[in-house]
C-alpha cells in the first residue's frame, strides 16, 4: 500500500463543563493525560492516508499513563467537524479500546456511516476494536478535520452520571489546489499548490509582479497557535514557466516578509521546482502580534531579479545551475553560464567531466566535453546560436564523472513572440514611471540599457524631435506593466518610436 503518515501536534485549553484536551495540525502523538475516575489516561491519535485512493485511516486508542495499558470496553461518542460544518457524529463501542475510522471517498453527497465488526480468532483472543466507515464526496477534500472525542464509558468508568471527559484534535491531510497562470510574456502555466493545514481559497496571479497568491483559513488566537507547531505549504512551478525560476524568493504572510529560513528550494522532481513554506510556531506567535484576521494571505514573489534553473542528475549525486546573464534572442548568440555542485559534499562546487548537448525541438543544436570548474566564484560559459523560430530548449547533461546514472535535463522556455527575458527592475521602472513616480530621464535609462543589450535593435534612427514623450506611450507602459501586452509588444512598440525620432535613446 503505498500510504502517507499525518501527523499532529497537541496542546491543552480548558473549557467550562467538559475536561477537553487539544490535539492539532500535523501528525501522530499521544494527547495530554487526564483523569478518568480514579486514574490518569491519555488518548494517542494517528492517521494514515492511502495515497492511491485518498482514504483516511485515524485510529483513536486511550491508555492507563501508569502501565501504559490500553483501556478496554471503551464507548466513545465522536463528532467529526470539518471547517465549520459537523459532518457526522455518533457513538461507537469497542471491546479492546481501539477505534478506527475510515473516512472513503465517493462520489455520493450524502454521508453514510457503517460499523464493521470482526469475526476471526484474533479478535476472540484480544477483543474486538471499532471499525466505522464513513463515505462520501466530501472525503475527497484534505485539509483540516477536527474530531471530539467524549468517553461516555469505559472500563470501571462511566460519564453518564456527570460531564465526560472530552478529547478534542485536530488532523490536517493535504488538499492540493491547481490554477492556470496566463502569462503575456511566458504562456500559460498549471501552477499546484498543495496545504497540509487547510483549504486554499482565492488563488490569484500578478503577471506585473510574477506573483501568486493564495489563501486560508487561520484563527490567530494564542490557543489555535499553541495547538499548531507548523504550517507547510508546497507550491509546484513548471520547470518550463521561465518567468519564475529564480535564485531567491520572498513570501508575505498578512503583509508580513517571512523568514528566509521559511523557505526550502527543491528542484528534485524532475519536471518541477517545489518551494515549501514552513512556518513554526515560534513564527506564528511573532506574527499573531499584529493580526486581526481569521486568515492567512501568502504572496510568492521572485525576490532577485535574474532568472537561475536547476536540475538534479538521476543519482542525486550533482546539483546543476543554469542562469543567463543577458537577454536571449532568437536567431541569435546565446549565453549560459553553469556550476555543478555535488549533492554529498554540502553543495560545494566541483571540477567534474562532463558531456553537454543543446536541443530545440528535439535538434540538437550544440555538443560539448568538458570539465566544470570547482571554483565557487567562476561561471562555466555556453555559447552557441538560438534558432529563430525555437520556443523552448532543454540542456542535457550527461556522464557526470564518468557515471552513466549522473544525468539530468533543464528546459528553457523562450518568452512568447521574439522578446527576449528583460529584467525585472525595468518593468518596475515602466510601472513607477506610469504612475509618474520617476521622470522622463529616469524611464529612458531603462530604455538605453535595453538598447545597450541589443534587446532593442535601431539599425537607424531618425533626429528625435523636441516635443518629449507624447503621452499615449506612458499608455502602452502602463499595459505593459500590469501584464496586459507582453514584453515583445512592449520592445517592439519602443524600437519603432526610436526608429521613427519619436524617442530618442
Amino acid at each position: 500500500m503505498n500510504s502517507t503518515i499525518v501527523l499532529l501536534l497537541s496542546g491543552i485549553v480548558l473549557l467550562p463543563l467538559v475536561l477537553p484536551v487539544f490535539g492539532h495540525g500535523v501528525g501522530s502523538e499521544t494527547l495530554p493525560p487526564q483523569m478518568l475516575g480514579d486514574r490518569k489516561v491519555a488518548m494517542e491519535v494517528s492517521s494514515i492516508v492511502d495515497n492511491a485512493t485518498n482514504r483516511k485511516d485515524v485510529t483513536f486508542s486511550m491508555f492507563d499513563t501508569n502501565t501504559g495499558v490500553t483501556v478496554r470496553d471503551v464507548l466513545y461518542h465522536v463528532k467529526t467537524i470539518r471547517g465549520d460544518r459537523v459532518l457526522f457524529e455518533g457513538d461507537y463501542k469497542t471491546s479492546n479500546g481501539i477505534l478506527v475510522m475510515s473516512l472513503i471517498p465517493d462520489k455520493t453527497d450524502k454521508i453514510t456511516v457503517t460499523e464493521k465488526k470482526d469475526f476471526d480468532v484474533f479478535s476472540a483472543l484480544v477483543g474486538q476494536q471499532g471499525k466505522i466507515e464513513a463515505r462520501g464526496a466530501v472525503f475527497e477534500k484534505g485539509g483540516l478535520y477536527r474530531f471530539t472525542i467524549d468517553i461516555v464509558s469505559a472500563e470501571g468508568y462511566s460519564g453518564k452520571s456527570g460531564a465526560p471527559v472530552r478529547f478534542e484534535s485536530g488532523l490536517s491531510f493535504a488538499e492540493s489546489a491547481r490554477y492556470v497562470v496566463s502569462d503575456a510574456t511566458y504562456g500559460k502555466h498549471e501552477i499546484q499548490i498543495v496545504t497540509y493545514y487547510d483549504t486554499l481559497y482565492d488563488i490569484r496571479y500578478d503577471a506585473a509582479k510574477r506573483a501568486i497568491s493564495f489563501a486560508m483559513p487561520f484563527e490567530w488566537t494564542q490557543g489555535n497557535i499553541n495547538q499548531t507547531s507548523t504550517i507547510h505549504e508546497e507550491i509546484f512551478i513548471p520547470k518550463e514557466f521561465t518567468g519564475l525560476q529564480a535564485s531567491e524568493y520572498v513570501v508575505t504572510v498578512n503583509g508580513i516578509e517571512i523568514p528566509k529560513t521559511s523557505l526550502v528550494v527543491d528542484d528534485y522532481v524532475r519536471d518541477h521546482r517545489v518551494v515549501h513554506i514552513l512556518l513554526y510556531q515560534k513564527d506564528l506567535l511573532e506574527m499573531q502580534k499584529l493580526q486581526s484576521s481569521h486568515s492567512m494571505e501568502f504572496v510568492f514573489a521572485p525576490r532577485s531579479k535574474d532568472i537561475l534553473l536547476a536540475g538534479i542528475t538521476e543519482n542525486v549525486q550533482y546539483r546543476i545551475e543554469v542562469t543567463a546573464p543577458k537577454p536571449l534572442l532568437r536567431g541569435s548568440e546565446a549565453l549560459l553560464l553553469f556550476k555543478i555542485y555535488d549533492v554529498f559534499l554540502q553543495g560545494k562546487t566541483v571540477s567534474v567531466d562532463y558531456a553537454l548537448s543543446i536541443k530545440s525541438d528535439e535538434t540538437t543544436i550544440y555538443g560539448a566535453d568538458g570539465t566544470s570548474t570547482e571554483s565557487r566564484d567562476v561561471w562555466n560559459e555556453i555559447r552557441f546560436l538560438l534558432p529563430a523560430d525555437s520556443d523552448k530548449i532543454v540542456l542535457h547533461f550527461e556522464n557526470l564523472g564518468g557515471n552513466g546514472f549522473a544525468r539530468a535535463e533543464i528546459p528553457l522556455a523562450m518568452p512568447s513572440g521574439n522578446s527576449p527575458v528583460i529584467p525585472l527592475w525595468i518593468k518596475n521602472n515602466a510601472g513607477w514611471w506610469c504612475e509618474k513616480s520617476i521622470t522622463d530621464d529616469d524611464f529612458l535609462k531603462g530604455i538605453e540599457y535595453l538598447v545597450a543589450q541589443g534587446v532593442i535593435r535601431v539599425d537607424a534612427q531618425k533626429e528625435a524631435s523636441q516635443g518629449g514623450i507624447p503621452d499615449w506611450i506612458r499608455g502602452n507602459a502602463c499595459w505593459w506593466a500590469e501584464g496586459s501586452i507582453g514584453d515583445a509588444d512592449f520592445v517592439n512598440g519602443i524600437a519603432y518610436l526610436i526608429k521613427s525620432g519619436v524617442i530618442r535613446a
